[in-house]
This record gives C-alpha cells, sequence and structure tokens, in this order.
C-alpha cells in the first residue's frame, strides 16, 4: 500500500491499530461492496486500497466501529473515533449511535476525586485564613472583628459575583452565570419535542468576575439552548459520580434521552444519575450536530470515490481475466 495519496502526493499518516492497513489516519470501507479507502487529510481525497489486503482489513474494521461507543451514523455513512485517533468511516445500513459507561466513567470519576480534593484544600484554606486575620489583625492596629468583617465583604463578594459559566456571544446573546444563576437554571417544556433553557446572568466578565449592574434573564432555544445546557451540566454535575451513578445514567441515556420531551424543572433538583444524563445528551446532540455537517461533506466524497472505484476495480478484473485467457 502506497504511503502518499494519489492526489496531492501528502503523506497519508500512519496508524498502529489496523495490522493489514497501517497507513491513514482515517480509514472509510464499505463492507457489501468490498471497498477500502484511505482518506487524505490534505486534500480529502480518498485513495482506493488494493484487492490483497482488503477482505481482511474491512473485517477487523467492521468489528472496530461496531465495538466503539462514540460514533454517529446517518442513512447510509457513518463515522467513528478510536481512542488511539484512527477514525473509521463506515458505507452502508446504520448502526444505533450509542454512549457507554467507559466514555463517561473515568470523566465523572476524576471529577468526583478533584471536587474532593478542592473541597478539602478550600476548608483547609479558609481556617487558615481565619486563623491569619485573627492573629495579624492586632498588628496591624484592627481589630478581630473588623477583620473578619472585612473577610467575610471579600468573600461574599466573591461568591456572588464568581464567573462559573461563560456564555459565549451569539444572536446578540452572552454574558456569564453565577453560582447563584445555577441554582435558578430551569428547563421548560413548551409542548412535545419543544422546550426552552431559562436562566438569570450578568452582561458579561472580567478578571472571573460577572460584570453589570444587574442579571437579566435569558430564554434559550434549539442548539443554542443544547449548547448552553453542555456548559452548564459540567458545573452543577462539579461532584462527579460513581460507578453505580454513570451506570444508571447511562441506562436512563438508552431508554430515552432527557432532551426528549423533557418535564419543566430546575436542573439543580434532578437527581443525581438524571442530571448527568442530562449532561450526556446535552454533549451527545451538540456532537452530532458537528458530525453531521461533516458527514454529509463525506457522503459526497464517498459517493465520487465510488466511481472511481468501480471503474478500477473493473479494469483489474478484466486484466485478471485477459492474463487468465492469455495462458
Amino acid at each position: 500500500m502506497y504511503s502518499t495519496c494519489l492526489y496531492c502526493s501528502k503523506d497519508l499518516g500512519a496508524n498502529e491499530v489496523l495490522e493489514t492497513l497501517p497507513i491513514g489516519r482515517r480509514v472509510a470501507f464499505d463492507e457489501r461492496q468490498g471497498r477500502l479507502w484511505v482518506v487524505c487529510r490534505a486534500c480529502e481525497k480518498w485513495n482506493l486500497v488494493p484487492f490483497d489486503t482488503r477482505l481482511e482489513t474491512i473485517d477487523h474494521c467492521e468489528r472496530l466501529f461496531s465495538e466503539t461507543r462514540v460514533r454517529f451514523s446517518t442513512d447510509n455513512i457513518g463515522i467513528a473515533r478510536l481512542k488511539e485517533g484512527l477514525e473509521l468511516v463506515r458505507i452502508g445500513p446504520a448502526q444505533r449511535p450509542e454512549f457507554a459507561a467507559w466514555r463517561y466513567g473515568d470523566q465523572f470519576g476524576r471529577r468526583r476525586w478533584r471536587n474532593a480534593l478542592i473541597v478539602g484544600g478550600a476548608t483547609v484554606g479558609a481556617v487558615g485564613m481565619f486563623v491569619g486575620f485573627r492573629y495579624a489583625m492586632p498588628l496591624i492596629g484592627g481589630s478581630f472583628f473588623g477583620g473578619t468583617q472585612l473577610f467575610q465583604m471579600f468573600n461574599g463578594v466573591y461568591s456572588n459575583r464568581r464567573a462559573v459559566v461563560r456564555i459565549p456571544e451569539r444572536a446578540g446573546i452572552g454574558g456569564a452565570m453565577t453560582p447563584k444563576h445555577l441554582k435558578q437554571a430551569r428547563i421548560v417544556s413548551n409542548g412535545r419535542d419543544d422546550w426552552s433553557l431559562e436562566f438569570p446572568m450578568y452582561r458579561g466578565a472580567r478578571i472571573g468576575l460577572a460584570t453589570g449592574w444587574s442579571a437579566h434573564d435569558v430564554t434559550l432555544k434549539g442548539q443554542y439552548a443544547v449548547d448552553t445546557l453542555g456548559r452548564i451540566m459540567p458545573k452543577l454535575n462539579a461532584s462527579g459520580g460513581s460507578q453505580q451513578t454513570v451506570q444508571a445514567a447511562v441506562e436512563r441515556m438508552q431508554i430515552r434521552s432527557p432532551l426528549d420531551n423533557p418535564l419543566s424543572t430546575l436542573l439543580k433538583d434532578l437527581d443525581k444519575p438524571d442530571r448527568l444524563a442530562l449532561e450526556m445528551a446535552a454533549h451527545e446532540d451538540t456532537e452530532r450536530t458537528a458530525l453531521a455537517g461533516e458527514l454529509k461533506l463525506l457522503e459526497r466524497q464517498w459517493q465520487e470515490a465510488e466511481e472511481v472505484a468501480k471503474i478500477a476495480d473493473q479494469l483489474a478484473v478484466e486484466d485478471a481475466e485477459r492474463g487468465i485467457a492469455s495462458l
């Protein structure tokens, strides 16, 4: 197998996943037609792989695609990204996309331990600052009572104005949410397959603090609401989840996406598996939107590559037949 693109002569890259085809970082395959391509990431052209290694490699690709939980499919084309970095493009009937516990288990587990360390560190730090104020204020001419008040004032300002979620500017809406705003964020059901996200926020943020005289209420719908939900939920799920909690969330996702006809409720009032499932669903929906646009391009490229592949394979068969006839 050649290691450079037939069209632009750029290096096709390499992978350590496919023993029979260690060339390429994106491999496309069609099990029904017996086609196999290496897709050039520089010019996006599809390079047809010779016959000799096709069938074994296609079988391996099909197994990897089926076992990979992070994938997305339309009616006749799908894409999967392996953790090793290889991308598989599958031509054929769609397989149901799945998000399994392994994808989120480590993420939520690490978040759980990190939160425990942060809480422990913050407690020790607060005690240290309190003790420091107690002994330092008399030395600088202040009272312990006044120092405590000063500490509480600054702590109150920081807590009330800390920007924990940044909302990017889009459609004239942008700003920052504080911890108080997170507790007020809610999903509102507007009927079947129709919901909105409502929350208060300040106009902007600077040096980690929300800016503006007062907060204003925002209502978002559609993909912007989903994207914003994907920013909010990790903050509400800052404590992560145990393996059992993550598994419960995955099972709820498999039954029904939390974004399908959600109940009107404050996000903070959902139980932990539902909150984790909602975070998964928001990320899945955003990822699907991004991949859908990529798949449309891939489908056009595949149709062009298929025409070339038919001609190439037919010529190869005719050459083989002529060789046999000449014997």
